[in-house]
């Protein structure tokens, strides 16, 4: 081999293993050295740390779980005797051992603007303007193991002089088994500085305060029995500490302070109090193993009770029923005003509560196109709640403007993302979505619009998440710290009635249907599904009339059905399609048990025939409350001819027994089938088989046979007649 040769071949070889050596290494090794830099020393506030954005490239390992924060507004002048407060825990979630498991405090500079507050809410910003020395939370964790996290330090060792809204992070470092030291938990919030008094002017404020399920449960309503529920979640929510229980507890503490309270109003759903006023006189829960008793029925009356208490005299604004996408049903074919039903529950929250809701108010789920808002106008609804477009300014915030026929009144987003809490997109160790940092936000937010940013051209109409899931404590915060913002003289509580007196300033174009932005679009197939629901629940209607002896109108006994197209539309599907469909399959079962009342009945038996003409036995029984007009229909009738059968009428829980004349055109065995419909077509209950046994000739066998009796006589007659002229004339028989 040459040199050359040998030159080659060695080259070819570390080129290889160059290019095979994994990619990984470089990154890892590069990751390992920034964060041993990291926490190499203790640093001060004001010198250099790591970038919050950092991330670790494997799997979660820590999870941090913030228990306490405070102070949720700092006063700038009294920063020299507050001490910033952090506890909580981290918890090893992996699979490995961490080491050296160590955190810090880092505070950001100061957010700039409205626009940088939104984006902080989502992307945190980075904390380096200042830090703490680290602490050492445990040696080691175990997988399973957890270590507490607490920082009590002062408040001027943080660069936190200035007012502003500043970014808070708190860094969790720690070396897992076989790898290197790295950011294995952080989390991410604001918090406002205040230096009172404020040159800004106190902005005009009015919260809204929704009370809503999570989502709707009902999966079945019968009329003659209890509400039946897909699981036991509502109760736990109605419970002492429960996500309903504390809007309720968390309201109740703050009707000591008139301004703060005033400026409060209660957005309810009536699908809401319809299911907790059921639950409280006792309900079942669908299982797989059938139907068992729930168990929320004292919280359920307990929580009436303190609702009623809270509302007493106050204000109270409508939630669209099961707070359905006024969009999507909007889209559902139906001979009854659906859209009536759903924004026109004043009567039922005032017969629930005792308090008349303000009328024509609504708090739709995002800003109705044309056709949404123009049908909801024609069933009642006046003045609509709505957020901002895409693309108006914050001069359009707490205005009234008009919209066709309605007025529209536009809340503050910037509270409501705030609170609403989202994942972070750019560092999945941020838990951005905790309650805790959610409710801070949301104060950070309602500092923001106080004079440390941006002001609205109108009111700041606080719109907190409809479905805000915060514990009794992070409530009271954010209220405690509206009214410390207040006491500031940084916002004015201002009651709703007195926002939505104001002359509308400006006509909004409405939106065009079919933009793309309802925010729960059912597909054809479902909407087709609750379209057929409502075509079936309508030809119902027809066939019903009200029973004299019971009293109960026809409407009342299908409202249910109506009630659970309508949930099937709720905006808390949007994110969940397979639950908008399961919604509309609950619909269809409700129709199909409430049609199951109406049944036919045969004998088990086969029936022998002895006339052509005797009646069917059939029975038909009515068990629904009211009266209800009926055909019977027989199939597969082949060697029967059926009389017409005229529209029965059946009284309510009634059976009867129809003369059903039928001729039997044979004799032998054979099945028939009887069903009952309405005379609209709509099936009722299940059909029935009839075996008929028959033994009598019908008429036109009978005649065939006796022509059939006579020609024989006359053939063997005329037989014997021509043998004896034969024999009389001496010739052969034939």
């Amino acid at each position: 081999m040459t040199r050359f040769s040998a030159f080659a071949l060695a080259l070819a070889f570390l080129l290889t293993q160059g290019l095979s050596a994994p990619p990984a290494t470089a990154a890892a090794t590069a990751s390992a050295t920034a964060a041993t830099a990291d926490r190499a020393a203790p640093l001060r506030p004001g010198q250099g740390g790591p970038h919050p954005a950092q991330r670790l490239s494997g799997p979660d390992l820590l999870r941090l779980d913030i228990g306490r924060f405070s102070p949720r507004v700092l006063t700038a002048g009294e920063a020299d005797r507050t001490r910033v407060q952090v506890t909580g825990t981290v918890t090893n979630t992996g699979d490995r051992e961490i080491s050296e498991v160590v955190a810090r405090l880092q505070v950001g500079q100061a957010v700039p603007s409205t626009a940088a507050f939104q984006r902080a809410v989502t992307e945190p910003p980075p904390a380096d303007a200042g830090t703490t020395a680290w602490v050492t939370l445990a040696d080691t964790l175990a997988p399973g193991e957890s270590a507490p996290v607490r920082f009590d330090i002062p408040a001027a060792d943080l660069p936190l002089g200035a007012p502003g809204v500043y970014p808070l992070l708190v860094n969790v470092n720690g070396t897992p088994e076989y790898g290197g030291p790295a950011r294995l938990a952080s989390m991410n919030l604001l918090l406002p500085v205040i230096d009172p008094p404020s040159e800004a002017a106190p902005a005009r404020t009015t919260l809204l305060w929704p009370l809503t399920a999570s989502r709707p449960r009902v999966v079945s309503q019968p009329h003659d029995g209890s509400i039946v529920l897909a699981d036991d979640d509502l109760a736990t929510a109605l419970a002492p500490g429960g996500r309903l229980d504390a809007l309720v507890e968390s309201a109740l503490a703050k009707q000591e302070n008139p301004a703060l309270f005033g400026s409060m109003c209660f957005a309810i759903d009536p699908e809401l109090l319809g299911t907790v006023e059921a639950m409280a006189g006792g309900y079942r829960i669908r299982t797989t193993d059938g139907d068992v008793e729930g168990q929320g029925a004292q919280d359920a009356r307990n929580w009436l009770d303190k609702l009623r208490s809270l509302v007493a005299s106050h204000c109270v604004v409508q939630l669209p029923y099961a707070d359905a996408d006024l969009e999507t049903l909007a889209e559902v074919d139906s001979e009854t005003d659906l859209m009536r039903m759903a924004v026109s529950g004043g009567a039922s929250i005032l017969r629930r509560t005792g308090v008349q809701p303000r009328p024509g108010v609504v708090w739709p789920a995002g800003a109705p196109d044309e056709d949404a808002m123009s049908a909801a106008t024609e069933g009642g609804a006046r003045t609509f709640l709505v957020p901002p477009t895409a693309s108006a300014g914050a001069d359009t915030i707490g205005r009234v403007s008009t919209a066709g026929q309605a007025r529209t009144l536009t809340y503050d987003p910037l509270v409501s993302t705030a609170l609403t809490g989202r994942k972070a997109r750019g560092n999945r160790l941020t838990a951005v979505n905790d309650t805790e940092v959610a409710t801070q936000n949301g104060i950070a937010a309602l500092a923001l619009r106080g004079g440390l940013g941006e002001q609205p051209g109108g009111p700041v109409v606080i719109a907190p998440p409809r479905r805000i899931d915060a514990t009794t404590g992070e409530l009271t915060a954010f209220l405690d710290a509206y009214a410390q913002l207040h006491g500031a003289n940084m916002l004015t509580p201002t009651p709703l009635d007195e926002v939505l007196s104001a002359p509308p300033q400006q006509a909004v174009p409405g939106r065009e249907p079919g933009d793309g932005s309802a925010s729960a679009a059912l597909d054809a197939e479902l909407l087709d599904s609750l379209s057929r629901t409502e075509s079936t629940t309508a030809d119902l209607s027809r066939a019903m009339r009200v029973d004299p002896t019971r009293q109960v109108p026809p409407a009342e006994l299908l409202q249910p059905l109506h009630n659970a197209v309508i949930r099937a539309t709720s905006a808390a599907w949007a994110t969940r399609p397979a639950s908008a469909t399961a919604a509309a399959r609950n619909a269809e079962e409700q129709l199909t048990d409430l049609t199951g009342h109406v049944t036919v009945a045969t004998l088990a038996q086969p029936v022998l025939r002895g006339s052509e003409s005797a009646p069917l036995p059939v029975s038909v029984t009515n068990d629904l409350p009211v009266q209800i007009r009926v055909r019977l229909q027989l199939e597969n009738i082949a060697g029967l001819r059926p009389a017409h059968i005229p529209v029965q009428t059946l009284s309510a829980d009634s059976t009867f027994s129809p003369q059903v004349p039928a001729e039997t055109l044979r004799s032998g065995r054979f099945k028939i089938t009887v069903s009952l419909s309405t005379p609209g077509g709509t099936a009722l209950g299940e059909p029935a088989e009839l075996e008929l046994s028959s033994t009598e000739l019908s008429t036109v066998t009978l005649v065939i046979t006796i022509v059939a009796g006579v020609a024989l006589v006359l053939l063997s007659g005329r037989r014997i007649v021509r043998r004896i002229r034969h024999r009389d004339e001496g010739e052969p028989s034939p």
